[in-house]
């Protein structure tokens, strides 16, 4: 019989009692680790909120530029107290050293930042923003003379980074944003990629069917190069510069390149320098700027040729560069220009090493006070080619190690070539055009071959082949039939682009004896291209 309590109560009712309450206590002990954990993550992140908060509400830090400690002392504490010369913005301040940074590793220049109560609390590096300049002089302090691009000067200090740094009139320097302090030395970048420094390649055994004007300039440049002696007995002085001009696309560029590949063998190495200089891209918005890489082209030739070494400086499309001063044709940048030329090529005359070439279509165009003698001394015509210096520039082009027609040479294919193309009838009829007399004159495709055309119309047949061989499987053969098709698109292009042109300009351009032309009529295209390729 169980025992049971005054209550009635028994001791299996007590122990259930005792589970049950033993279960509610781990499910209380379980929800109290649950909010405590709650808890420390609440803590966790007021935490975070307040020390966002207390980020937020930092003041601002403000960026300067250091110039130099203006005064030092140690207190009786052994605590260093420290003021600096510091530039913000505009302004010009001394400010107090926070004891955490290290004085001594301070250096002009550098950028600091200042706390709201202007007071430098940290270093960074040096700005790598700011304005940019041109030295005109290094004064004796060792400050700089400076100009922005409309010309205005004014004088700056150095950074420390800077202060065994030579500088040379017309350097670019970097100038922090108050246009007090320069803290670095820029590359010319501009005069770089304006002027392309080189040894050609190209000799005058690679240029075909102008050896009258190759025999003229190699009298007037290679000799006073390679024969200074006899030039030195005679007291013959050597030009100073060059013009080649005629019609575009016939050798210019390629006769200049020459010289400077025979200059530089006749010197006994491939030492000679050829300054290829783009005419047009020197042309700058800017007041003064054109006229600065002018002065450093000439500058870096006289360089060059300190030692000796044959600089040709080159200058293709020289009318674009140095047109009649007053002529109205632009917007007059050229009465700045054109004397700065004239004083860098009269300046050059202590300097035996260096020569001017220049290249232009038009002539007509360049101030006559760039043409006198003294200046560009020499002036050479390149002509169009006739029928033999069109063989002898197809030679270099067409060749016998080419894949040809059975029963076909190289020179046989060129007559052929040279016969279509200089065909006087309807097929190769251009344009007629007509002067101020009322007379007219009837272009032929063969008044306007160029030697550029002529290596045109053999990459058409080439390429033409190249086509076949992929379509057929097999190696086609250049025949005349291809080098006829050739033609015949060369001439349609040279129809199709005289359309619409001025008279006057394309007579000059393209070298024709025409009195002051008024009008020009293409002739229309018949379908025979079409059947020809057919």
């Amino acid at each position: 019989m169980r025992e049971s309590s005054a209550d009635g109560e028994t001791a299996v009712d007590w122990e259930r009692r005792y589970e049950q309450m033993a279960r509610h206590a781990d499910v209380l002990q379980s929800k109290n680790h649950a909010l405590a954990a709650a808890l420390n993550r609440a803590g966790k992140e007021l935490r975070q909120a307040k020390s966002q908060m207390a980020s937020l509400g930092r003041p601002p830090e403000n960026f300067a530029t250091f110039v130099k400690i203006d005064s030092s002392h140690v207190d009786e504490e052994g605590v260093r107290h420290a003021a600096a010369e510091v530039i913000l913005g505009s302004r010009r301040m001394v400010v107090p050293v926070s004891s955490l940074v290290n004085v001594d590793r301070l250096a002009c220049g550098q950028t600091i930042l200042l706390n709201e109560n202007m007071v430098v609390v940290s270093v960074r590096g040096l700005p790598i923003t700011g304005h940019v300049r041109e030295v005109v002089q290094t004064l004796e302090s060792g400050r700089l003379l400076v100009a922005d691009q409309s010309g205005q000067s004014s004088v700056v200090e150095r950074a420390s980074a800077l202060a065994n740094q030579r500088f040379e009139r017309g350097d670019r320097v970097l100038v922090e944003t108050s246009g007090t302090l320069v803290v670095e030395a820029l590359p010319k970048e501009d005069e770089e990629d304006l002027v392309l420094e080189e040894v050609p390649d190209v000799g005058f055994e690679d240029i075909g069917g102008l050896d009258a004007q190759i025999d003229q300039i190699r009298d007037a440049v290679e000799l006073p190069f390679l024969h200074r002696d006899l030039f030195e007995r005679y007291d013959l002085k050597p030009p100073r510069g060059v013009l080649l001009y005629g019609p575009p696309g016939n050798g210019k560029t390629l006769i200049a390149k020459a010289v400077a590949h025979s200059l530089a063998e006749g010197a006994g190495s491939a030492n000679g320098v050829f300054l290829s200089v783009k005419g047009p891209e020197i042309l700058s918005k800017f007041v003064g700027e054109s006229e600065r890489i002018i002065r450093s082209i000439f500058e870096r030739a006289r360089r060059r040729a300190e030692d000796g070494k044959p600089v040709i400086v080159f200058i293709d499309e020289m009318d674009s560069l140095l047109r009649t001063r007053g002529s109205g044709v632009s917007s007059d940048v050229e009465t700045t220009i054109v004397p700065q030329f004239l004083a860098e090529l009269d300046g050059i005359e202590s300097l035996g090493n260096v020569i001017v070439i220049g290249a232009s279509n038009r002539v007509d165009m360049i101030d006559p006070a760039v043409l006198r003698p003294g200046r560009l001394d020499v002036k050479i015509r390149i002509n169009r080619p006739g029928r033999d210096q069109a063989g002898d520039i197809l030679r270099h082009y067409l060749t016998d190690d080419l894949p040809l027609a059975d029963g076909m040479t190289a020179d046989s294919l060129i007559d052929v070539m040279v016969g279509e193309i200089f065909r006087r009838d309807d097929t190769r009829h251009v344009c007629d055009i007509r002067d101020e007399r009322g007379d007219w004159t009837s272009i032929y495709f063969g008044g306007l071959i160029s030697g550029a055309m002529l290596r045109n119309i053999v990459d058409r047949a080439k390429t033409a082949a190249v086509k076949q061989s992929i379509v057929s499987g097999a190696e086609a053969r250049l025949d005349a039939h291809l080098l006829g098709a050739a033609v015949e698109e060369e001439y349609a292009e040279a129809v199709d682009s005289i359309a619409g042109a001025n008279p006057q300009q394309w007579a000059r351009l393209n070298g024709l004896d025409v009195n002051r032309a008024v009008e020009l009529i293409p002739v229309k295209l018949t379908d025979r291209i079409d059947d020809r390729r057919d």
